[in-house]
């Protein structure tokens, strides 16, 4: 997803001094009660038109779906609660879900999140195969009834014969994070994870907690910034979410998911003066060779999934071999007639000049290559001796050879 112009820090003036910031003024009454300032008052600030006039506002952002924060908290919960999934579940980043969501058919990592999730749910120790979740799924759902979301207002999500497949990349986002809310109460694996974490002393923002999940910072605006990644060298995103102090609609936004777009971001935070965003800028600007490394490493891992699957399961119309050599006499030479494309394994014998012709009587020596003749051997058809007079084929036996 592309680096949204909605969300333009770069047009931010450097944002108003909080009332710890601003300068105090102490004042000094004389007899007729007239206020005058101190001496040791500050200067007056400054009248600079650049910090005089008003911060314009930010353009309306166009919501996307990589805006859903049911995304970056799908990916978290997976990348945290690794041990409570199946080590054959791969890992996966904001951009993968995404992806599998919104095709027709989901991806075969989705759904196998989905086999993951309803596992945990119904605490089942057998995995759940892919394509067989139908009755798990239905289960899971009415088990729970109690604690249906909002957004389902009160109706079942398969009612009317409809499935996973046919939900819409939202609602199926919904589903996933309802069974993660679900699996956080219901799950054995999940609570016993959560009981040995909190097992050290803890903190009241959980920072010194592995299971949490922390804002990377903030800028001149105290909004929080997010980054949202996998593990095993996923892709990542970072989120923008307004000030949750600010009675407001909490806005959730995506702000960057490459590594241009980080240096994009970087510049705009530098830019914004305040000195929380600079240490958010210096963060990100530490951690983009990482990001370059992953990517590298991601890429290379694409290709070769690439090739295998070329191997394995190769396009229509494409073959690595021309047919099969197994078992087949191979042919070294072809004749004018013969279709050089035909399958077909020809009996006849090869019209090539060995220098060495089988000749017609069998009463004639055979002529080697190096000029020596050579006569058969004398017997019967299956290779017995022959009698004193008996004959093979034209030749006679000499007398008295082979008698016993």
């Amino acid at each position: 997803m592309s680096f949204s112009d909605s969300s333009s820090l770069s047009s931010l003036s450097p944002p108003p001094d909080s009332d710890d910031e601003k300068p105090k003024l102490s004042l000094a009454t004389d007899g007729a009660g007239d206020a005058q300032r101190s001496t040791s008052l500050s200067p007056a600030p400054s009248t600079d038109s650049s910090l005089s006039e008003k911060r314009s506002a930010s353009p309306e952002h166009e919501p996307v779906l990589a805006d859903n924060p049911d995304i970056a908290f799908i990916v978290m919960f997976r990348s945290r609660f690794n041990d409570a999934f199946p080590t054959k579940l791969g890992h996966f980043g904001p951009q993968d879900i995404e992806r599998g969501v919104v095709d027709s058919m989901p991806s075969p990592q989705v759904e196998a999140l989905l086999c993951a999730l309803l596992a945990l749910v119904l605490n089942r120790k057998k995995p759940i195969e892919r394509g067989h979740y139908g009755r798990a799924l239905e289960e899971a759902i009415h088990a729970q009834k109690s604690q249906w979301p909002r957004a389902w207002n009160g109706i079942n999500p398969l009612s009317g014969s409809r499935t996973f497949i046919t939900m819409s990349p939202e609602e199926k986002l919904t589903l996933l994070k309802t069974l993660i809310l679900w699996s956080l109460h219901t799950s054995e694996t999940v609570s016993n994870m959560i009981k040995e974490s909190y097992k050290i002393a803890r903190r009241e923002d959980d920072a010194n907690q592995p299971l949490s999940v922390q804002p990377w910072g903030t800028d001149g605006r105290k909004r929080w910034y997010w980054l949202i990644e996998g593990q095993d060298d996923t892709s990542f995103r970072v989120y923008r979410e307004s000030n949750p102090k600010k009675k407001e609609i909490n806005k959730f936004i995506n702000v960057a998911g490459s590594i241009d777009e980080l240096h994009v971001l970087t510049q705009q935070l530098n830019e914004d003066g305040a000195q929380a965003a600079r240490r958010l800028s210096d963060r990100i600007t530490v951690a983009i060779p990482r990001f370059e490394a992953t990517e590298e490493k991601r890429k290379r891992r694409e290709y070769r999934l690439n090739r295998k699957a070329q191997f394995t399961r190769p396009d229509p119309g494409f073959s690595l071999y021309e047919g099969r050599t197994r078992g087949k006499r191979m042919r070294y030479t072809f004749s004018d007639d013969e279709d050089e494309y035909s399958d077909a394994v020809s009996t006849r014998r090869s019209t090539r000049n060995t220098g060495a012709n089988t000749p017609a009587d069998p009463s004639k020596p055979t002529v080697t290559a190096s000029g020596r003749q050579v006569r058969g051997r004398l017997g019967g058809v299956y290779g017995e001796p022959l009698l004193s007079g008996q004959t093979s084929g034209n030749r006679a036996s000499p007398a008295g050879t082979g008698d016993y």
